[in-house]
C-alpha cells in the first residue's frame, strides 16, 4: 500500500476576491496536491462550469511544489492547519516578436496596442507597428535618447503624440504636421541630459527629469511662437557657446516651473494618476519625492540607501514601485506618514533594476528589467517573482535591458542589445490551465 499517497493535511482557503471566496472552514486533502489539484478544489467548491485556474500563495510564497514538499521544505508538521491564499493564474509571457536596431534601446512606450515609441542611443526616435515595420524615423536630437513618454489622447487639441528627451538637453514633441510626422517644438532650458519624461493623464502637460537636478514642468499644447525669449539667460549662454545645436530651427517651448531638492541627477519621474497635480521623482541621492507640481513645493522626501533608477506609480493599488542599483525593487506607499519605511522589497536580479512598470489594470502585477537581461512579473502578494523571462535569442543573451513598458497584455522591452522584445501576457484560462497540468507533470 503505497501510505505516502494517503498522508493528508487541513488546509484553510482564503480569497481576497469576493466573486472567488468559498467557505474558510477547513477541510482535508491529501499532501501530494500541487496547483492544479488545488484548482480543482476551488472550482468545485464555486461551481465552475469553466475551470478557472488559480495560484496559491503559503506565507507570502507562491506554491511552486506539492503541500508536501512545501510542509518538508519548511520543516512543518502535518498537523497544523495550512492557510492557502489563492488568486488567478497568469500565462508566463510568450515572446511574439523582436525588431532589431542599430543602437542600444535606452527607451521605449506603446503608444498603443500596434504603435510603439523607441528611442536610441544614435539618437533617433522610431515607430513600430504590429506588423514589425518601422514606419517612421524620426530625427531631430543631437545626442542619445533617453527616454520617451506617449500623448495618445491629446488629439487635435494639442497634435502631439509622443516626447523624447536626449543628452542634447531638448525635449521634443512629435505629432502629425500636413500630413507628416515632424517635430512639432523642443522644449529647452535643461543644463544637462534629460534622463526621464511623463506626460500627464490630462494630456495637457508633461515634466522632465535630468542629471542637472532639476525636475521642469511644461504644457504639452504647441506654442504659436518661440519662446526663446522668456529662457533664463544664464542657464542659455553656456549651451550656445558649446555648439550650435541641429534642432536649433525647431520652434522653441518654455517650461512653467523648475522643480529643486535633488542632490545630484533625478533618474526619474511620474504623474500620481490620481492626483494629476502631483508627480513622484528618483535619483542617485537615494530619494524618492512627491512634489506639487503648481506650487512647486516636495511635500514628501522617502529615503533608501541605494540609487533610484526608474519609478512607477499604479493607481489600483495607490503604490510607488522603484528600481534600483542595490538589484532590488523597492514599494512605498505615499500616503504614509513615515517617510523612511518600504512598504517591501523585492529581490530576485542579479544586476541593477533598470525599468519597473505597474500592469496596468491590476493592483497586484509589476514587472521589472534589470541589466541582468532578465525580465520579472511579480504577484507582490508574493516575495518572490512569479516569472522570470529569459531572452530567446544569443544576441540577446547576457545583454543589459535598459527599458521597460507594460500595455495591454504586451510588455515590451529593450537595451544593450538593440532587440526591441515584445511579450504577450494574459490570463486565458484553457491555456492556463494546459500549462499548470504540464509543468506538474
Amino acid at each position: 500500500m503505497d501510505t505516502k499517497s494517503e498522508e493528508q493535511v487541513q488546509i484553510r482557503l482564503v480569497a481576497k476576491q469576493q466573486k472567488y471566496a468559498v467557505p474558510e472552514a477547513p477541510i482535508v486533502v491529501p499532501q501530494q496536491l500541487q496547483r492544479y489539484g488545488l484548482s480543482e478544489i476551488v472550482n468545485h467548491l464555486l461551481g465552475n462550469e469553466r475551470p478557472i485556474p488559480f495560484d496559491f500563495l503559503v506565507d507570502g510564497q507562491f506554491l511552486r511544489d506539492s503541500i508536501s514538499g512545501y510542509l518538508k521544505e519548511k520543516s512543518l508538521s502535518a498537523e497544523n492547519i495550512l492557510t492557502l491564499e489563492y488568486v488567478e493564474s497568469m500565462l508566463p509571457p510568450t515572446e511574439i516578436a523582436s525588431y532589431s536596431h542599430d543602437d542600444w534601446i535606452s527607451s521605449v512606450v506603446a503608444a498603443s496596442r500596434d504603435k510603439f515609441v523607441v528611442g536610441s542611443y544614435d539618437g533617433i526616435v522610431r515607430l513600430w507597428n504590429a506588423q514589425s515595420e518601422c514606419v517612421d524615423t524620426l530625427v531631430g536630437h543631437d545626442s542619445a535618447v533617453k527616454c520617451v513618454a506617449a500623448a495618445t489622447a491629446g488629439g487635435a487639441k494639442t497634435r502631439v503624440e509622443f516626447i523624447s528627451g536626449s543628452q542634447d538637453r531638448t525635449a521634443i514633441a512629435w505629432g502629425m504636421k500636413n500630413g507628416a510626422r515632424k517635430a512639432l517644438y523642443a522644449a529647452r532650458g535643461h543644463t544637462d541630459s534629460i534622463e526621464a519624461v511623463s506626460v500627464n493623464p490630462s494630456n495637457t502637460h508633461f515634466v522632465t527629469a535630468s542629471t542637472d537636478s532639476t525636475i521642469r514642468f511644461w504644457s504639452l499644447a504647441a506654442p504659436k511662437q518661440s519662446e526663446d525669449a522668456i529662457l533664463d539667460d544664464a542657464e542659455t549662454a553656456p549651451l550656445a557657446k558649446k555648439r550650435k545645436s541641429a534642432n536649433a530651427q525647431f520652434m522653441t517651448k518654455a517650461a512653467i516651473g523648475t522643480l529643486t531638492g535633488h542632490v545630484g541627477a533625478v533618474t526619474s519621474v511620474c504623474f500620481n494618476k490620481d492626483q494629476e497635480s502631483q508627480i513622484f521623482s528618483g535619483g542617485w541621492d537615494h530619494s524618492v519625492r512627491t512634489w506639487d507640481v503648481a506650487s512647486g513645493v516636495n511635500m514628501a522626501t522617502n529615503l533608501c540607501d541605494k540609487v533610484v533608477l526608474d519609478i512607477d506609480y499604479s493607481a489600483h493599488s495607490r503604490l510607488i514601485a522603484t528600481g534600483h542599483a542595490d538589484r532590488s525593487i523597492r514599494l512605498w506607499d505615499p500616503r504614509s506618514d513615515d517617510n523612511t519605511v518600504v512598504k517591501l522589497r523585492l529581490t530576485s536580479h542579479k544586476g541593477f533594476v533598470s525599468s519597473v512598470a505597474w500592469a496596468p489594470n491590476s493592483a497586484y502585477m509589476l514587472a521589472s528589467a534589470s541589466h541582468d537581461s532578465t525580465i520579472k512579473v511579480w504577484d507582490i502578494r508574493s516575495r518572490t517573482p512569479l516569472y522570470t523571462v529569459y531572452p530567446s535569442s544569443d544576441k540577446d543573451k547576457g545583454k543589459k535591458l535598459l527599458a521597460l513598458d507594460w500595455h495591454e497584455s504586451l510588455l515590451l522591452a529593450g537595451g544593450e542589445s538593440g532587440s526591441l522584445r515584445i511579450h504577450s501576457v494574459n490570463s486565458q484560462y484553457e491555456d492556463a490551465a494546459q500549462t499548470l497540468v504540464q509543468a506538474e507533470d
